[in-house]
């Protein structure tokens, strides 16, 4: 084996250690005695990181614990700089290991056991005071001093329990959006996010609101007020996102809360850890409810886009068959003519006195069967000019204008030529369907049909309005007889225009006119 493959995976473990050692080191910096930030570093990098970089990590955080050993010596004794080097990483890993085995805390890259999580998190907070207070117990203090043992487990227990309940569901939330799409997508992605709009729009400028009012309040009442009010907005995004809010939200209400705790805390500022504590828990735990319920919901979209896609695609297939059968059909039309004129020019030449004419109006009806026929599977102008020409000049056209019916069709909007075939078959059945639907019911002497298409907010639809409009005076003069028989034999029943409407995810609404009736309907494509 190379010497370069042994040697990389130890570069990896000490770059590991030097970077955790580093990190430990500034959050030391900024954290304090009712607010450990490095609690939750730590809590974090055991969840995320694999467990083989663990060592790497705990000998990592003793650089600088060694140092601030070394360093007071002198100050606090030989027993206290020899469990200060003990890292605090290390105490917490077979608690992080049980709870990941027992709850499996991230069942998907998006959700987390919120449950799980606030369980390890109150284990690992535990275990840590526990360790601080046997690193105070053997600590050499001056003469003289005295402790409230109590007091000092209860601030360091909410200490690291805030500290982690304010980094680690935050660096979860990122995790989860740096994993779900590329390194060069995910600031657009966090750009166009309605999440991250509504985070810096109204969100946190109400908690800098709420955070300049309780800095600057003279009196605790207005203070404690508005340490508790800066949960509210944080509330209504959790609500609407789920625990992701809580994540952002969460954060950045504590750092108001802590930025309003004077800088020698009392028992009000305990009083206002406890309340963060109890506040995020409660919002975690409703927020992981409200983010499971939100992605069941998004499957279930997800299920009916992917059946509606599959009825699509039956619907596709289903009008080639008719398409096939239908050219083939032509093609036998074209035959039986050339045949049947071949047979009485036959006819003709052996029998000079021959009148052909019942022959030639026989032939000529079998011809309009045959074309009805394969007009009905599929329309025969389609192939030569689309859509337009097919509700313009179609079967339906020349059937309604032979049998007295008024027909005009108007067709507007750019967007029609960019719709799916599909979509333009579907548009020309429900325009036969309700015109049949109008004319079985002795309403419709004037049909109009306006149809529109578009493109809007990514999808393409259509509209479509179909008016039947019933002049008494003309009622009379219509070939009903002979027009609803051939409309029936294009028609697929009305309950199919309601149907194939909400296979396009469309709307439909019926109106009632003075004298006749208008279906307005609205598709939509993909």
């Amino acid at each position: 084996m190379p010497r370069s493959e042994l040697v990389k995976p130890w570069m990896k473990h000490l770059g590991v250690a030097l970077a955790y050692a580093l990190c430990y080191a500034g959050l030391r910096e900024v954290s304090f005695p009712y607010w450990v930030l490095f609690s939750g570093f730590h809590l974090s990098a055991l969840l995320l990181m694999p467990r083989r970089y663990w060592p790497a990590m705990a000998v990592g955080e003793m650089i600088p614990l060694a140092c601030l050993s070394l360093r007071c010596l002198d100050e606090f004794g030989w027993a206290w700089s020899v469990l200060i080097v003990i890292p605090p990483v290390a105490l917490a890993m077979p608690v992080v290991r049980l709870c990941q085995n027992r709850w499996r805390l991230f069942p998907s890259l998006h959700g987390i056991r919120t449950g799980g999580l606030l369980l390890c998190a109150l284990f690992a907070s535990a275990i840590w005071t526990a360790a601080n207070v046997a690193t105070l117990l053997v600590t050499q203090l001056p003469p003289g001093y005295v402790l409230d043992y109590g007091d000092v487990i209860a601030r360091w227990m909410l200490g690291n329990d805030l500290g982690v309940l304010t980094v680690v569901p935050l660096a979860l939330l990122l995790r989860g959006a740096m994993g779900r799409l590329p390194a060069r997508a995910w600031l657009g992605a966090m750009l166009d996010s309605r999440f991250v709009l509504e985070c810096v729009s109204w969100m946190l400028p109400a908690l800098v609101f709420l955070t300049w009012i309780g800095r600057g309040a003279a009196g605790e009442d207005i203070r404690q007020a508005a340490r508790m009010a800066m949960f509210l907005p944080v509330a209504v995004l959790v609500l609407r996102h789920g625990w992701q809010a809580v994540a952002v939200g969460g954060a950045a209400a504590s750092l108001g809360v802590v930025l309003t705790i004077p800088a020698d805390p009392d028992a009000n500022s305990l009083e206002a850890e406890v309340f963060i504590c109890f506040a995020i828990s409660t919002m975690l735990l409703l927020g992981g409810r409200i983010t499971a319920l939100n992605l069941r919901d998004e499957r279930g979209r997800e299920d009916t886009r992917q059946t509606l896609a599959l009825a699509r695609r039956a619907l596709f297939f289903s009008e080639l068959r008719a398409k096939r059968a239908s050219e083939s059909l032509e093609q036998i039309r074209s035959a039986i003519r050339v045949n049947h004129f071949t047979l009485l020019e036959r006819v003709r030449q052996m029998l000079p006195n021959f009148d052909q004419r019942f022959y030639l109006r026989q032939g000529t009806v079998v011809q309009e069967q045959l074309y009805r026929v394969a007009d009905n599977l599929y329309p025969v102008s389609w192939g030569e000019r689309g859509l337009p020409a097919s509700l313009r000049e179609g079967a339906m056209a020349r059937t309604l204008d032979e049998s007295g019916v008024r027909y005009l069709c108007l067709i507007s909007g750019r967007g029609l030529s960019q719709l799916s075939s599909s979509l333009h078959l579907v548009l020309y059945r429900v325009v036969i369907e309700l015109v049949y639907t109008a004319c079985q019911r002795h309403q419709a002497t004037d049909v109009r049909v306006e149809l529109r298409g578009g493109y809007f907010g990514g999808r393409r639809w259509a509209v479509l309005r179909v008016d039947a409009i019933e002049d008494p005076a003309r009622s009379e003069r219509v070939m009903w007889n002979t027009l609803l028989p051939r409309l029936a034999a294009m028609n697929a029943g009305v309950q199919s225009v309601h149907d194939q409407v909400e296979l396009f995810e469309g709307r439909v609404r019926e109106r009632r006119l003075p004298h006749g009736g208008r279906v307005s309907l609205i598709f939509h494509d993909h």
